[in-house]
């Protein structure tokens, strides 16, 4: 053999095996002639991407997470859209419609390995995943895929209460309203996240399984700040009913007013702060008819309100029917008692009881007291024979802290 002399292959194509980043690949040679440059042929395996939800399924779960991983490669930009744009809703913040469009695209977090979604799905929806993967020769591939989320049978709304940047009283617990039972308490609340400033410890208690409530053991202190985030979104309650939107809200305590309605003496003493303001001769409930003792919060007011005995079961044209329309009204329990104005029982007030329940003032104390009040204020009565029910109005100060924190209803 000479040295330095060329070698020719009597075939006209040759391969040598070459390391390509790490890779064996075939270079292929061209036939004399042929000035075109080599390529790796099948030298890097196709990235293999898997991605859950499975392309074009349907009724998906809105619990169900998006993930997608890679497999000889690695992932790029990962985008999940919904079609319809409507994605996971923004947090409501109001007792009105509940949204129904939030952002398009759906957010998730992680690596050049693997990706997963970070909140849950909008019913009835198509999304789109858009995953971008890279081989081991630095090309690069868009890879995509759809699927159909579940249309629920029934959706669970949930209604709040007192009203987003309300100032209430130091008695007003946090209300939460449900549109269908809910079965598990205890999953349903593990959504739940109260939050106060200044810090204080407080407990839910379930009256059914449509009304939950949230108190601290003691009256809230004045200035404290309440908020709650309800991460209700694709709660599943069986039966094919699920919550959809989250619900956030806020709401402040304001001064301490408590009034203590003594049935016995006929008076009511109004106190804010600690502090004696006033005391009103009042008329409470006759003996037919007696005012529930028991702490009762106030809950709305209405400077006018037609009450008509018949809506508390007693016929407008009994003996002791009433329709009329009664001035400075605050109402302290869903059973229909209220302070308001009565001049027909002047004589009777600070001496006898003669009312269908109710706390009668004379129309210039209660106009005041009327202007003095806020929902969320405490009203205590003392001396009748009758306690108010925990679920009448806002009772909820008649259930002992041991009992109030030791159930889920």
């Amino acid at each position: 053999m000479t040295r330095g002399r060329a070698v020719h292959i009597g075939l006209g194509v040759a391969s040598a095996l070459l390391f390509v980043g790490g890779v064996l690949a075939f270079l292929v040679s061209r036939p004399p002639g042929d000035h075109s440059r080599p390529s790796l042929e099948g030298s890097v395996r196709k990235v293999v991407l898997a991605v859950s939800p499975q392309d074009t399924a349907n009724n998906v779960r809105l619990d169900a997470s998006v993930t997608l991983s890679v497999k000889d490669g690695q992932l790029g930009d990962v985008t999940v859209t919904a079609a319809s744009g409507a994605a996971t809703p923004g947090l409501s913040r109001n007792l009105g419609p509940e949204p129904k469009v939030g952002p398009a695209v759906l957010t998730g977090t992680g690596d050049d390995r693997s990706w997963r979604s970070s909140a849950p799905l909008e019913p009835g929806t198509t999304y789109t995943v858009a995953a971008t993967v890279v081989d081991f020769a630095g090309r690069r591939e868009v890879r995509r895929s759809t699927f159909t989320t579940l249309t629920p049978s029934k959706v669970l709304k949930v209604g709040i209460g007192p009203l987003d940047g309300q100032t209430v009283g130091i008695g007003m617990p946090l209300a939460l309203y449900l549109t269908s039972p809910v079965h598990d308490h205890a999953a349903f609340e593990k959504r739940l996240s109260v939050t106060t400033t200044p810090a204080v410890a407080g407990a839910w208690h379930w009256f059914s399984d449509v009304e939950l409530h949230y108190r601290p053991q003691n009256y809230w202190a004045p200035g404290t700040k309440v908020s709650i985030q309800a991460n209700v979104a694709a709660f599943d309650d069986g039966d094919g009913v699920w919550a959809v939107t989250p619900r956030t809200m806020s709401f402040s305590i304001g001064d301490a007013h408590v009034s203590t309605v003594d049935a016995g003496t006929h008076m009511m003493t109004v106190t804010a702060g600690g502090t004696t303001l006033r005391t009103l001769p009042v008329s409470t409930g006759r003996d037919k008819y007696p005012t529930d003792s028991g702490v009762h919060v106030v809950s709305e007011k209405e400077p006018q309100v037609v009450m008509d005995s018949a809506t508390v079961g007693i016929p407008r044209n009994s003996p002791d029917g009433y329709y009329e329309t009664v001035d400075w009204d605050v109402r302290i329990s869903n059973s229909g008692e209220f302070v308001h104005a009565a001049p027909w029982s002047l004589d009777d007030q600070g001496h006898d009881n003669v009312s269908h329940g109710c706390v009668n003032l004379a129309p210039d104390d209660a106009h005041w007291f009327f202007d003095f009040t806020v929902p969320g204020d405490i009203v205590t009565v003392v001396g009748t024979p009758k306690q108010l029910a925990p679920t009448n109005g806002y009772g909820d100060w008649n259930v002992p802290w041991s009992q109030w924190a030791s159930t889920t209803g």
